[in-house]
């Protein structure tokens, strides 16, 4: 009776132990799962920073062209404001020499 209650121990520690040893198995392959996960987020994160840089990047160079371009509609509207007091004084001088010919 004692051999058999061994026996009955042993087995059921051999099945604790297979139990245990699955369960090891799985945590195991899911540790290494969220490994995989964890190195493809940091990927994933890596990318989007040098998306994140490059697009940052773009926005200067559109923001400065953009004031570049603003600057040149000034110095252009500044032209037309000169040539347009230019031209109607030539208009005025135009009239006055018309007057004194006639």
């Amino acid at each position: 009776m004692n051999e058999s209650r061994l026996e009955e121990d042993a087995n059921r520690l051999r099945a604790q132990l297979s139990e245990t040893e699955n369960q090891l198995m799985m945590t195991e392959l899911w540790r290494q799962s969220l490994e995989g996960d964890t190195d493809r987020m940091k990927l994933e994160l890596g990318d989007k920073e040098t998306e994140n840089h490059l697009l940052s990047c773009r926005a200067d160079d559109l923001t400065r062209r953009v004031h570049d371009l603003e600057s040149k509609a000034h110095s252009l509207n500044t032209t037309v404001d000169r040539l347009n007091l230019a031209l109607a004084k030539t208009e005025q001088q135009e009239s006055a020499h018309k007057s004194q010919v006639r």
